[in-house]
């Protein structure tokens, strides 16, 4: 930049130069020299104009140097503009770069994320199959068994020890499991033998006592029909000999008499032995009514009984699994239903 500056050539300088870094500075401050080291007198006329002169001058270099600003602002807004796209470029392209680049990485990652995530999810599944929350039967614990031998059957890599560690414990608790159910199995099987044992027992002592009690009945109006029919006939037997006696003058018409009263009584004898066949028929009929009546009322409570214990073992059951559902493991759960259902626990009741 030239040695002296003046109000007159401002003006001509180059805008790049002035607004270059510290070129203000020097420009403002060699205008401040040369305007303070003017000779300036206000108190004549022609020195007074010389003054708004100066002042003006320096107002025209204020708005030439502003102006000059602005030329430089717009040119370096226009390289910002440019700068500014070529780092979008550079941004959009790069970026599409590095992923480019790294996709075969983020891919691997991905797959061995995933291959990670099988394995475990596959060692998560055969610890699950060893936890139940009810009483199971033998055919839901072979399932699992084979489920687990069917899971433990691939290749479980670097988890093949915690694979193993996982498939042998919960093996071992499947077996358990099993034994268990076998030994629930054989106990039901048993108590289910014993029961129909003693309801077979039962039917044949009822149905023994029911032919006997039917035979006594039977025997008991035979023997009844019989001693009626022999005293009707042996009364009318008396009868036609006291008539015989009575009448021995009128033989003829005695013994016509006879044979129709003989014809009468044996009538009688074959209507009182049909009535007492029929009496009997009823008799018969008649327990054998108060038998059905009696085994209807005994089926209908047994049913009832049935009912009422699917119920309350139904209503137990819901109770237990509540109670291990909140953390009680199953036997003291059914110690604790068993308890309250047997009225020994104070203030606390199943309601059935």
């Amino acid at each position: 930049m030239q040695k002296e500056i003046t109000l007159d050539v401002v003006e001509t300088l180059v805008p790049s130069v002035v607004f270059a870094a510290g070129g203000v500075e020097d420009v403002v401050s060699r205008l401040e020299a040369h305007v303070r080291g003017l000779s300036l007198d206000a108190t004549t006329e022609k020195g007074r104009k010389h003054i708004k002169s100066v002042a003006y001058d320096v107002a025209r270099s204020k708005t030439a140097l502003d102006n000059m600003g602005k030329v430089v602002q717009e040119a370096a807004k226009a390289t910002v503009d440019r700068v500014n796209a070529d780092r979008r470029i550079i941004k959009t392209r790069l970026d599409a770069l590095r992923d480019e680049v790294k996709a075969p990485v983020v891919e691997f990652d991905a797959r061995e994320a995933a291959r990670v995530e099988e394995h475990q999810n596959a060692i998560r599944d055969m610890e699950a199959l060893a936890r139940f929350d009810f009483a199971p039967d033998e055919e839901t614990v072979s399932a699992r068994q084979s489920e687990l031998t069917r899971l433990y059957g691939r290749d479980f890599e670097e988890f093949k020890e915690r694979a193993k560690v996982g498939f042998e414990q919960s093996g071992v608790s499947l077996s358990a499991h099993a034994e268990a159910a076998k030994a629930r199995r054989i106990q039901q099987e048993e108590d289910e033998r014993k029961a129909a044992l003693a309801a077979e027992e039962e039917r044949k002592r009822l149905e023994a006592e029911r032919i006997a009690r039917e035979e006594r009945i039977a025997q008991e109006a035979a023997e009844r029909s019989r001693m009626q029919a022999e005293k009707a006939a042996q009364a009318e037997r008396e009868r036609l000999e006291r008539e015989a006696q009575a009448a021995v003058a009128r033989e003829q018409a005695a013994a016509q008499a006879m044979k129709e009263a003989q014809a009468r009584a044996e009538r009688e004898k074959v209507e009182a032995a049909r009535r007492a066949e029929e009496e009997k028929e009823r008799a018969v009929l008649a327990e054998r009514e108060r038998v059905a009546a009696t085994k209807r009322q005994e089926e209908a409570e047994a049913k009832r009984r049935a009912a009422d214990r699917a119920h309350k073992s139904a209503v137990n059951n819901a109770a237990l699994l509540a109670l291990v559902e909140a953390g009680a493991s199953e036997g003291i759960g059914k110690a604790i239903v068993t308890a309250i259902a047997l009225g020994k626990i104070p203030h606390v009741s199943i309601n059935y």
